[in-house]
């Protein structure tokens, strides 16, 4: 490499960590432009394409780059932009060589990330382990393999993994929120509204936070202080449809038909194929005698879902009568 070829290198590492990326982009491809076989700069070069999403380039650069050598870098670089492709099954043979060159906790943890999104728990699992085998404090590695154990519905061993995130930094919103989700599926609703009231107290605007409490409220049989906060996570995305349904069957129980209705009506709009709000507008119209337009709403949820018994089973009780 040239000198001067060099300088607009390390010139253009100091843009890529200033996060200004194109000025980064513009001295990498002058030092390319110099030096036509400079491995680092076309490695340096697709980072910063990437962080921009300009992920096909950016590939094209790693792949560059390896061809003139293959080093764990630019094979990790090649990697996570595949990762951002979502071609989980390429991104994993990049991530495993790059750890054949160099033990890296990042690509283990991406590796990790690769199989969570193939289904692939286990595996997952495994490599979280060896990612914190790397570094013990790695605490999106200990809220990831929480929310796995969430998933396979152990959930004893997914509270030690946001319990030990916590341990390491109290304040980390994500695995808060997730201790919270877990404890109200366990049913210690108490436990859970604490954790999401904490939550709320550090991000007031955390919209996952104040739909999820609602719905603890309304397990626990709380009906105003559920509604509040639905109208609290509407008022922060009113774009949810999921918000409007539980909504509308808070309304529902406590006798307000008309705004129930209102609500889950409003869900269907933001989401045509609501299986969930059409059987609960079916319910709301069918005790309201309103048949007609109560089967309408069970034939609409069995078209979206054929396999829907209990749509069916509304459907036939409707048309005896």
């Amino acid at each position: 490499m040239t000198k001067k070829a060099k300088n607009f290198l390390e010139e253009g590492k100091k843009y890529s960590d200033s996060e200004k990326y194109e000025e980064s982009i513009k001295l990498f491809e002058k030092a390319i432009e110099l030096d036509s076989n400079y491995q680092e700069a076309y490695s340096e070069l697709g980072y910063a394409l990437g962080n921009i999403e300009r992920y096909e380039d950016a590939l094209e650069s790693f792949e560059k780059a390896l061809s003139i050598e293959a080093t764990a870098s630019a094979l990790y670089g090649q990697g996570l932009t595949l990762y951002y492709m979502e071609d989980f099954s390429s991104a994993i043979k990049s991530f495993e060589m790059a750890l054949k060159l160099d033990e890296s906790e990042w690509a283990s943890y991406y590796l990790s990330r690769c199989y969570f999104n193939l289904g692939d728990y286990e595996k997952a699992l495994e490599y979280l382990n060896e990612t914190l085998k790397l570094n013990q404090d790695f605490l999106e590695a200990w809220n990831d393999m929480g929310v796995i154990y969430s998933i396979l519905q152990q959930d004893n061993e997914a509270l030690k993994s946001f319990e030990e995130v916590l341990r390491i930094d109290n304040n980390y919103l994500p695995s808060i929120y997730n201790l919270g989700t877990t404890l109200a599926d366990m049913g210690r609703y108490d436990e859970s509204l604490e954790c999401l009231n904490r939550l709320i107290e550090l991000d007031g605007d955390n919209y996952k936070a104040h739909f999820y409490r609602a719905n603890v409220l309304f397990l626990m049989q709380k009906g105003e202080e559920s509604l509040k906060s639905f109208k609290k996570a509407i008022a922060l995305d009113s774009e949810q449809p999921e918000a409007w349904n539980y909504q509308g069957c808070v309304l529902a129980s406590m006798g307000n038909n008309d705004e129930a209705i209102e609500s889950l009506e409003k869900a269907i709009a933001l989401y045509p194929d609501y299986e969930a709000a059409y059987m609960n507008l079916g319910v709301i119209y069918k005790g309201s005698g309103k048949e007609e337009e109560a089967l309408k709403c069970f034939e609409r949820a069995l078209e979206i879902s054929p396999e829907n018994e209990e749509a069916l089973k509304e459907i036939r009780e409707l048309k005896d009568k």
